[in-house]
């Protein structure tokens, strides 16, 4: 019965962590909720946020040969497992998501710590200066690991 009791106190101070977590509110407190779902879930442990490579923070690109630019990002997963990614670009609160699903991905999916690029049309982003952030998730799992630096990027091309 002591055994029983202990687990089930376990279970409600989990449960009310999460809560307390979501309840909170940000970005780091979401991705805090969206780790322990996935573990709760049985989808083992989200990666790292994401480290960004490429573009810098407030680059301007006036002028691309190829019409495109390119993001390089990594994660790192604790268990090994592939990953992928999302970059979510946002100006004046208006949201574009690059997802995995999105061809300008150099591959479908990446190695634990292996550098990702990812190839965006000039049209597709928004003129002017923009921030731009990333995601990663591995293996099917339908949660986001913690959000990465947000940057910004000034889209100059004419």
């Amino acid at each position: 019965m002591l055994k029983r009791t202990m687990i089930l106190l376990g279970l409600t101070i989990t449960v009310g962590a999460l809560l307390l977590v979501v309840g909170c509110g940000g970005a780091n407190s979401n991705s805090i909720a969206q780790s322990s779902l996935s573990r709760l879930e049985g989808w083992g442990q989200l990666p790292s946020a994401p480290q960004l490579y490429y573009p810098y923070d407030n680059m301007v690109v006036y002028w691309t040969a190829s019409g495109k630019i390119s993001f390089y990002l990594r994660a790192f997963d604790p268990e090994g497992n592939q990953v992928k990614f999302k970059i979510v670009v946002v100006q004046n609160g208006q949201e574009t998501v690059f997802g995995p699903e999105f061809s300008g991905w150099s591959k479908q999916s990446y190695n634990s710590g292996e550098w990702a690029r990812c190839d965006i049309p000039v049209s597709m982003l928004p003129k002017g200066t923009f921030q731009w952030y990333a995601f990663a998730t591995d293996r099917g799992n339908p949660h986001w690991s913690e959000s990465s630096n947000v940057r910004k990027l000034t889209n100059a091309t004419r």
